[in-house]
Parts: C-alpha cells; sequence; structure tokens
C-alpha cells in the first residue's frame, strides 16, 4: 500500500470530528462577531462549526464571513427571551445535535435564550464566554443571571479582572476560566501618505486614532472635552474615530461648535489601513473586557493610551507600551496624549514594545488552544476520543 492510500485508510477509520456550534444572539456583534470568528478560524480543522447569529444588518456581515471561512451557518432570527425563538433554537439544536455548545454574551443579559435551548436539547456541553465584566445591577436580571449561567458547565472571561467581578458576583470559582482574547495576525497594508490623502489630511499631521461604537461605555465625551488641551500644545493634531452609535449626532454637534479637528469616519471595514495612517491610538471607555481593537493597535505598532479598567490594564504595560490614565478624566487623557505626541522617539518606542508584547502574549492561536483545552475537558467524561482529536489544535 503506498504512502496516499496508507493515509486515506486512516481517514477512513477517523471518527468524525466533534461538532461545535458558536452562538451569540447579539444583533450588532461588533467585537464579539470578531472574536468568534478567528476562533472558529483556528479551530476549524479539529471541529465541524456552526456559527449562529440574528440576520440583522450587521449580523449579516459575520455570517457571510463565516460562510466564506468554510463554515456552517445558522441565520436564527432574535429575540432570544421570546419563548418562540428558544423552541426554534430548541428545534434545531434536536434536529442537528452538536457536542458543545459555545455561547457569546456581549453583555450579561445576552445569550440567555440560547443556553436554554441547548440544555433543552440535551446538548452534553455548554460553554458560555462573557466579553465583558459582571455590571448587572438590577435584581431581575442578576436572578436570571444566576439561573442560566447554574445549566453552563463553564464561563470563560476575557480578562482577569472580568473573571474576579463574576467570582465576586457568587458564581462558583470552578466553574470560572480565563481566556485572553488573542488576534490572527493583521494585514498591515495602507500606504501612509496615501490614506491621508484620501481623508484630507496633511502627511505630517500628528494622527490620533479612536475606534470604537459610539455609546457611553466608550468614553468619547472624555476624549473630546481633553482635545482643546491637546490642541494647545500641538495644534496640527488631528482625531479619527471610527464607529456608529447613538451618540454620534450628539458628539458631532459638540465637536463642530468648539470647532475641533475631528473626523468622525462611521463604520469602517479597512481599519488596518487607518492603523497604518496613525501616530497614536486612543481607547478612554469607561469599562471593557479586553478590547480587541487595541490588540489589534498594538499589532500595528501605535503606542496605546487607554483607561485603567478591566481588561485594557491587562494589556497595556504603562510606561512601556502606552499610557494607563483614570477612565472619565479628560485632564489625565489630554496630559498623556500630548507627552506622546510632542515625544515621538518615546511613542516609537512604546509601539515596537507593545508589538512584540501582543506577538508573544496574545495570538489567536493561543487563544484557541486555551478554549479547546476548556472543550476537551468537559467532553474527556463520555467520548476519550474528542480529547485526542481536539488536542491537536
Amino acid at each position: 500500500m503506498n504512502e496516499r492510500l496508507r493515509q486515506l485508510a486512516i481517514l477512513a477509520t477517523r471518527p468524525p470530528l466533534p461538532n461545535l456550534c458558536l452562538f451569540t444572539d447579539s444583533e450588532e456583534p461588533s467585537g464579539v462577531g470578531e472574536h468568534m470568528l478567528t476562533l472558529a478560524a483556528e479551530l476549524r480543522a479539529s471541529f465541524t462549526i456552526t456559527f449562529v447569529c440574528p440576520p440583522s444588518p450587521a449580523g449579516l456581515v459575520f455570517l457571510k464571513r463565516a460562510a466564506r471561512l468554510g463554515l456552517a451557518v445558522l441565520p436564527l432570527a432574535a429575540p432570544y427571551h421570546e419563548r418562540a425563538a428558544v423552541g426554534e433554537l430548541e428545534r434545531w439544536l434536536a434536529a442537528n445535535p452538536c457536542d458543545i455548545f459555545h455561547v457569546h454574551a456581549g453583555i450579561g443579559w445576552e445569550g440567555f435564550g440560547g443556553v436554554e435551548a441547548a440544555r433543552a436539547a440535551g446538548i452534553r456541553a455548554i460553554v458560555r464566554t462573557e466579553h465583558l465584566p459582571y455590571l448587572l445591577t438590577h435584581p431581575t436580571q442578576q436572578l436570571d443571571h444566576r439561573r442560566i449561567v447554574g445549566n453552563v458547565d463553564r464561563l470563560i472571561c476575557v480578562s482577569e479582572a472580568a473573571r474576579q467581578s463574576f467570582a465576586a458576583s457568587g458564581l462558583p470559582a470552578s466553574r470560572l476560566r480565563v481566556v485572553h482574547n488573542g488576534i490572527s495576525t493583521l494585514p498591515l497594508y495602507g500606504d501612509r501618505r496615501a490614506v491621508r490623502a484620501e481623508l484630507a489630511l496633511a502627511d505630517d499631521a500628528p494622527l490620533v486614532l479612536t475606534v470604537g461604537r459610539l455609546v457611553e461605555q466608550k468614553g468619547h465625551r472624555y476624549l473630546l472635552a481633553a482635545i482643546p488641551s491637546i490642541l494647545a500644545q500641538v495644534p496640527a493634531a488631528q482625531f479619527l474615530w471610527v464607529g456608529e452609535g447613538p451618540l454620534r449626532g450628539v458628539l458631532q454637534a459638540e465637536s463642530a461648535t468648539l470647532g475641533l479637528n475631528v473626523h468622525l469616519l462611521g463604520r469602517r471595514d479597512d481599519v488596518p489601513r487607518l492603523l497604518a495612517a496613525a501616530d497614536l491610538f486612543v481607547l478612554p471607555s469607561l469599562f471593557e473586557g479586553l478590547p480587541l481593537v487595541v490588540l489589534e493597535a498594538m499589532a500595528a505598532g501605535l503606542p496605546i493610551v487607554g483607561t485603567n479598567v478591566s481588561g485594557t490594564s491587562e494589556v497595556v504595560r504603562d510606561g512601556v507600551s502606552g499610557r494607563l490614565v483614570p477612565a472619565a478624566d479628560a485632564p489625565a487623557l489630554a496630559a498623556a496624549i500630548s507627552g506622546l505626541l510632542t515625544n515621538p522617539a518615546l511613542a516609537r518606542r512604546m509601539g515596537a514594545a507593545g508589538r512584540d508584547w501582543g506577538r508573544s502574549h496574545f495570538s489567536a492561536a493561543r487563544m484557541a488552544a486555551e478554549t479547546a483545552a476548556i472543550y476537551r475537558e468537559l467532553l474527556t467524561y463520555n467520548t476519550p476520543y474528542y480529547v485526542t482529536n481536539a488536542a491537536e489544535v
């Protein structure tokens, strides 16, 4: 028997790959969707993966990308707090059983219906990733979350600070795990001068980039308040804001009233090009899980100014790869940003340090391997084959 026939014979006798269902009920998946696709890309050689997401305008983008990765896709309509939607998912899972059902929750009240449907359908291993720290304050939501997590085998947090917040809420430590976010190597494309020309910006203008939804969480108001002080130090500085959200009109009006150099670009699919054109990345969030965009900015070699909040503080090393300032502190933001814009040599050193740190600590391969280890932990009890097969990740 030649080598090719021997390999085919081995494949023919190998059991099928375990089935993994990646689920979100968020109609604006954004970073959650990116995380799920990155995880799927790393695990698809070892699992048969189905990607489930609502067919909202933003969700359809991720469903199409998942299909291009070769994943099975299921556009199930939300809202999943309604019995009919839960029942539809339960029936689908009963007809298409999976070994692992992995819910991704952008915030604490998301994903409840997915967990209920998976448990009712008899799925043996249910995993839930919380992409933000524990933020629930309403007693009903707190009780619902505790009830739902009682049906989850493992709850993954994307930062240690987030894990601590869930432990403080009373969840058993035995069910909590930390898997820091990771990213694939970014395509560092984009001609700095060409991108700036497209945006009608001078080649030598100090360019500060911020990427995030225009919502209170992201702290744009504090950055806006900091800009006059920054311009007093660096008059040529320009600010690019990427993202959509309910605060767009308010922020745009305030920026225009103050006559600030803020360019609201809306939703963009060319963030790597913008990173290549920028000198500094700023994320003034009030809270975070572990922001992917900071990892992307680090991969592009940009120094970071961020707030000292959950997740960001576990990525950015203050004084080494950037600056960390208190949340909701416009003067501190202004001082940190001005300090780096007026010291390009320091900014370059911090950017290089961040790029090296990101490569060694926040890769997609590491994130997938740690997630697969949790899957193996859950599947070991009944199906030894899965342990061996998933270990190939």
